[in-house]
């Protein structure tokens, strides 16, 4: 037989999503934040790029089409890093 002490009381009123909260999940969904924010900030970055001229975008290895692929990437998605893959490829062209 099984006694009730305090500390099996406790435990058995716990709800099971209290161990989810915790540094770790707080932790996750900060860096979750910080992507999604550094994403939208370098969308920003690419509608500035979209303000160059066609010469200036090939003297970086990009062009009109490589930002228009960059801004359909997922919205959560940093569209940079797909032009940084782009201009290395197109510096082989």
């Amino acid at each position: 037989m099984i006694t009730m002490n305090a500390r099996n009381f406790a435990a058995a009123r716990a709800p099971a999503s209290s161990a989810a909260v915790g540094p770790g999940s707080l932790a996750a969904v900060s860096g979750k934040m910080k992507a999604l924010l550094r994403a939208l900030f370098n969308r920003r970055v690419v509608g500035n790029l979209e303000q160059l001229s066609d010469h200036e975008l090939s003297d970086i290895g990009l062009t009109r089409e490589d930002l228009r692929f960059g801004r359909s990437v997922p919205f959560n998605s940093d569209p940079t890093a797909e032009l940084a893959r782009r201009a290395r490829r197109n510096v082989y062209r």
